[in-house]
């Protein structure tokens, strides 16, 4: 099983972090406690810090955390006020725990800064909705609260802060600074070092090389138009890089694909610039120039191609000439993006505006949507919120019930030792019932030594503090938990007269915390994300083959299909749906001979499928209901059904993935290409503009439709090699 914590370079984020909610906390505690004589407002203060530095895991530099600290006062204080309110009755707090908890937990599909921050916004009602109820303390209590956000917001800018990352718009404009100096090279092939700039330019738009606050992920016009650049210049890196590795064609390129790679890199270049300068372009006169220069060789010199060359010369041609003009279309949806992030909503009047739907859509829809497409029992955000809500909801009934001194705790041990997956969830509950019997053990001998001599305790905090928060990460739970049952024992011992029978107490009600987290992990989702792992990406390959199937229907005839972009948002739906189960099935660990296919490339056919469906229904021109759109829907419907097959395959897999992989001769074959050229007729010598717009929307359809069957196969090939390594050694009978 795979285990781990933090590498070298965790180790200075984890000091930073133990000190900064240190003094944060230590700050805050001897203020009120000892300098407002405020109990109450000292204990809240100190557990905000804790809260929200420790528990919460948000994202980003130092000014980045304190940003979003302070955005979540007006949350964290409606969270403490309804902790206040509702600790009037036990049914009530349980209650509010189990509709709180929900809501708190599945705020984390709005993007991973909420995400990060929902851990200690779960306890920041956790702390007040226990007895006493005291609703005449809750100016004291809000006054903590907002008190230790603010202290440690301060510690997060000043205290060892984490170090600024450059900004998503940067990297976008490296990017495309560096697809424009592969445009530049028409020539000849381009050198290495600057096709390896274009490669680390791509690599470091990876979302998992993106840090977390710096990826676009919140369902906002801006992020989604950043998303929408980042994706689109990353095809545009590879699309360039193709072209630079197939064969330069004899004589060099025409005229007028040089104008076009040179409009290309000019459009690129003032792309960037807008985005390095924060300011959209004005009159964007090389967009203009290259969408001229982009009909010609879209249209005149496809149907030269299907009229004068032979077979095998179409087929070099056609894709050495889909690369240039989708390099193109790339381009212009690039620079129609940075416009759409940069403020200007007008992108949708452009030729190419019907890749940007979303830019006409309100904000609220817009946030719907996101939310929506996580409230489903299919998605592992869906899951792990009704896990938490239902555990922490069981442990406030249990505290409540048995009337627990310090159910506080109970409900602690639940948020922080739950986790994914049972496997997981007992290796921790086992490492923190051990650190806590020790750490309990210390904080009896501390509090029976020193009794009530407040002072030592004082002076001991920030020591104990900062062990137990550089420590527990760094060693693992058990080290976490009993460093922080020396925090507590620390703490209440100078806020009310302790024994040393608070350590007992402590131990005691971690183990009820723990057995409620335990059974939640058994009897919710147990094996975590794997399986619904699958099951999102056969969602992938479904909606992948609508989106064939659909899409080819609307090129060969525009009333065919939808157009109202509901695909779109079907297989986007999809996506963020397998892309969240990769990402839980990522971090959680598992048994070193569990075998997974190659799920990245059934996410590269999504993002394929959806390039299609944006650009492809949109353009200028139809094939017709004829010999030619007949193949290219009979292609389209072999391309969608292996698709179905292999969703199909995927969903009825077994623990360790999908039983029965293909074979080789059984992946689906690549299009049958010099089929359709042979079928195509010679366009008359004066082709009109609709005839030459269907001939270019043919051979980009063709290349597209090429492309999703190549990623199909590779899919398929990769399955068939997991099963091979798979069969045990010995004879095989024939």
């Amino acid at each position: 099983m795979e285990r781990g914590g933090p590498g070298r370079g965790g180790h200075r984020a984890v000091v930073g972090t133990a000190a900064r909610v240190t003094v944060a906390a230590c700050i805050a505690f001897y203020l009120c406690r000892y300098g407002l004589d405020a109990a109450v407002m000292a204990l809240y203060a100190t557990f905000t810090v804790v809260a929200l530095g420790v528990l919460a895991r948000i994202p980003g530099s130092g000014r980045q955390r304190a940003v979003t600290t302070l955005w979540v006062l007006p949350a964290g204080t409606a969270l403490v006020v309804l902790g206040t309110l509702l600790a009037v009755r036990t049914w009530a707090a349980v209650l509010g725990m189990l509709v709180i908890g929900f809501l708190v937990a599945y705020a984390g599909s709005a993007g991973p800064r909420i995400a990060g921050a929902a851990p200690g916004m779960q306890l920041l009602y956790i702390l007040p909705c226990f007895p006493p109820y005291a609703p005449g303390t809750l100016d004291q209590r809000v006054y903590g609260f907002v008190l230790g956000a603010v202290l440690l917001a301060a510690a997060q800018v000043l205290i060892l802060p984490e170090p600024v990352t450059p900004p998503f718009r940067a990297l976008l404009a490296d990017a495309a600074e560096a697809a424009a100096a592969l445009a530049d090279h028409h020539d000849g092939p381009a050198p290495e070092r600057t096709l390896a700039r274009a490669r680390t330019a791509a690599d470091r738009l990876r979302p998992s090389r993106v840090p977390p606050a710096d990826l676009p992920a919140s369902p906002t016009r801006a992020h989604k138009a950043m998303a929408h650049a980042a994706e689109t210049v990353r095809t545009l890196l590879a699309q360039l890089a193709a072209l630079h590795g197939a064969a330069a064609p004899r004589g060099g390129y025409h005229a007028e694909t040089v104008g076009l790679l040179d409009g290309i890199a000019a459009a690129l270049r003032q792309a960037a610039r807008a985005l390095r300068a924060g300011r959209r372009p004005g009159a964007e006169p090389s967009v203009a120039a290259l969408q001229a220069g982009l009909d010609p060789v879209r249209t005149r010199r496809a149907v030269a191609a299907l009229e004068r060359l032979g077979v095998d010369d179409r087929l070099v041609f056609l894709r050495r000439r889909a690369l240039v003009v989708q390099a193109a279309d790339s381009a212009v949806v690039l620079v129609l993006a940075t416009r759409l992030l940069l403020g200007d909503r007008g992108v949708g009047a452009d030729r190419a505006g019907h890749a940007f739907a979303y830019a006409r859509t309100p904000a609220w829809v817009l946030w719907w949507r996101r939310l929506s497409t996580h409230f489903t029992p299919r998605s592992v955000i869906f899951q792990n919120a009704c896990r938490f809500a239902l555990g922490l909801a069981a442990a406030r009934a249990v505290a409540g019930v048995l009337d627990l001194s310090h159910g506080f705790w109970v409900l602690l041990a639940t948020l922080t030792l739950t986790r994914t997956t049972s496997l997981e969830t007992r290796w921790v509950v086992r490492q923190a019932l051990i650190g806590t019997l020790i750490g309990a053990a210390a904080a009896g001998v501390l509090l029976a030594l020193v009794e009530e001599r407040t002072t030592v305790y004082a002076l001991v905090l920030p020591v104990v503090m900062l062990a137990a928060f550089t420590l527990g990460p760094l060693r693992g739970p058990a080290w976490a938990q009993g460093g922080f049952t020396l925090v507590v024992a620390t703490l209440f011992a100078q806020v009310a007269p302790v024994t040393w029978q608070l350590a007992p107490t402590r131990f005691a009600d971690v183990l009820t915390g723990s057995v409620i987290g335990l059974a939640c992990g058994l009897l919710a989702w147990p094996r975590g994300a794997g399986s619904e792992l699958r099951r999102s990406m056969a969602g992938v390959c479904t909606a992948v083959a609508d989106a064939v199937g659909r899409t080819a229907s609307r090129v060969v005839e525009p009333s065919a299909g939808p157009a109202d972009g509901a695909g779109i948002v079907a297989l986007n739906r999809a996506l963020v749906l397998a892309e969240e189960s990769l990402a839980q099935y990522q971090s959680e660990p598992r048994e070193e001979t569990a075998r997974q296919p190659d799920w990245p490339a059934v996410l590269a056919a999504g993002a394929h499928a959806r390039r299609g469906e944006r650009l492809l229904p949109g353009r200028p021109g139809r094939i017709g209901d004829g010999p030619v759109g007949g193949w290219l829907r009979r292609e389209a419907g072999r391309t969608a059904e292996g698709y179905r097959a292999l969703a199909e395959r995927l969903r009825t897999g077994g623990p360790d993935g999908p039983r029965g992989a293909p074979t080789d001769p059984d992946a689906p074959q690549l299009l049958n290409i010099h089929g359709l050229l042979e079928v195509v007729p010679p366009p008359p010598p004066d082709t009109d503009t609709d005839r030459a717009a269907a001939a270019a929307l043919l051979v980009d359809a063709v290349v597209w439709l090429d492309t999703l069957t190549a990623d199909l196969r590779r899919i398929h090939g990769e399955m068939a090699e997991m099963a091979r390594r798979a069969e045990p050694p010995g004879p095989r009978l024939a």
